[in-house]
């Protein structure tokens, strides 16, 4: 899809109106995120490359610009700019994969007015989403890592309750790339390269005159590695009769992959499976769980020494639930005539050009510091140059090098900042600089009642 046009009407009216006034001059913007989520110890920066693809191939659709033109909303000198419009800036951001934390710039974009304006909406749109889906599976992955003698798998299940096949798409992707094992969502494990994972309906049990029926002619079809859903009619039963086929597969030189637990007492029951197939000799046989599983069940099971190697989570995974969206936003934060900041209660943003530096102790992080672009801080520098003069100038790295970079970045933070149930707030610092330039601004903006009574007498 073309994405030129996926924008909010203001951007246009903002560029036709500084093309109308001759305002053409080279601004900065940044895009950041205002606060976390409860309980939410950070976010996982994700759709950063899409971004960088959009960005540097917009190219206006004719026949789109030409019913554009027929709604008469615009003047015909912006709709023949459209025409020719490309971005030529310059844009900074973070690795895809990084942990950061509100009022960190994701993104840094330094370009004309105009080309840095028009790209707002989709950014946010592409970078949004994608982050927010990351954040909630990291989390779901480390409430199952933090049993440290069995730490399980996490599977998307999503694509069934994401909203729309894009969510389905971006969702399965994030989720890989934030720690998950697999999906089950085909198209997305095709397209991305995902490992593809899944096993039958309770509809495939009940097609056949019993369960035990049924575990015979899926395993007839896929004698290997197979996942049976036991919980149809009664799970212990059902447990039973996997292990019956998983003994007559051994016989034929073949092996059940797993079982699968989709209702009641996941912990309980799975306790109760683990024995039984244990009691047959089928230690190699795993349990699944699913059943409308998060970050905090996830973590309860764990805690209560449930025996599950693998989880299942589609609809609290692939929309984030309980959170909507995240209040991700773009603002301008330096023109030609300096440092700009919004003064606006409880929407205020840091001026000027800024660099995020990560400061590490031992092999661990301690605290970021938000500085000023140039000032000598110290510490790992996070935003890198992606593109130059409208040119990606930073290869796309792998899914599993942007994964192992999840995974390794997180790890370097303290326990109470990415598990469940401990949240801590990580420190993040304002440089030196960047004060100055903030008290010099709201000074300038800011009146004393005084000042106020005069103005208005």
């Amino acid at each position: 899809m073309n994405k030129t046009l996926l924008t909010d009407l203001y951007q246009l009216t903002m560029d036709a109106a500084y093309a109308d006034n001759g305002k053409d001059d080279t601004a900065t913007f940044e895009l950041f995120v205002r606060k976390l989520p409860a309980n939410w110890g950070y976010y996982i920066a994700n759709g950063i490359e899409e971004a960088i693809d959009y960005i540097t191939t917009i190219k206006a659709d004719t026949a789109e610009l030409e019913k554009l033109r027929e709604r008469n909303i615009l003047p015909e000198s912006y709709i023949e700019q459209l025409k020719s419009f490309k971005f030529e800036g310059d844009v900074h951001a973070l690795k895809e994969g990084t942990p950061f934390f509100p009022e960190e710039p994701v993104m840094r974009v330094t370009a004309k007015r105009s080309q840095a304006q028009f790209i707002e909406t989709t950014l946010l749109n592409i970078i949004n989403f994608q982050t927010m889906i990351a954040t909630k599976a990291n989390r779901v992955v480390n409430a199952a890592r933090e049993d440290k003698g069995r730490e399980a798998k996490i599977v998307d299940f999503g694509l069934r309750r994401a909203q729309g096949e894009d969510a389905g798409m971006k969702g399965a992707r994030a989720a890989y790339i934030a720690g998950a094992a697999g999906t089950s969502n085909v198209k997305a494990g095709l397209e991305y390269g995902l490992p593809i994972v899944g096993t039958h309906a309770h509809s495939f049990v009940m097609s056949f005159p019993s369960e035990l029926e049924a575990f015979r002619a899926y395993t007839k079809t896929f004698p290997d590695n197979a996942t049976l859903l036991i919980d149809t009619y009664d799970t212990v039963e059902g447990a039973q009769n996997a292990a019956i086929v998983a003994k007559e597969l051994e016989f034929q030189g073949h092996r059940l992959g797993a079982v699968r637990l989709d209702s009641g007492d996941l912990a309980d029951l799975s306790k109760k499976v683990r024995r039984l197939l244990d009691d047959e000799g089928l230690q190699y046989v795993r349990i699944v769980a699913s059943n409308d599983l998060n970050e905090n069940k996830i973590a309860e099971l764990v805690s209560r020494g449930a025996p599950i190697d693998a989880y299942g989570v589609g609809t609290e995974m692939i929309t984030a639930k309980p959170v909507a969206a995240i209040p991700g936003v773009y603002k301008i934060v330096e023109d030609n005539d300096g440092g700009k900041m919004k003064h606006s209660t409880g929407k205020k943003s840091h001026p000027g050009k800024h660099q995020v530096y990560r400061m590490e102790k031992r092999g661990a992080y301690t605290h970021d510091v938000i500085a000023l672009e140039g000032e000598s801080i110290g510490g790992k520098p996070l935003l890198e140059q992606v593109i130059k003069d409208g040119a990606r100038v930073r290869p796309i790295p792998t899914l599993n090098e942007t994964r192992e970079h999840v995974r390794t970045e997180v790890a370097k933070f303290h326990h109470s900042v990415r598990d469940i149930g401990s949240y801590r707030p990580y420190d993040v610092k304002e440089s030196d600089g960047l004060q100055r330039l903030t008290a010099k601004l709201t000074a300038k903006h800011l009146y004393t009642p005084e000042e106020l009574a005069l103005s208005y007498a």
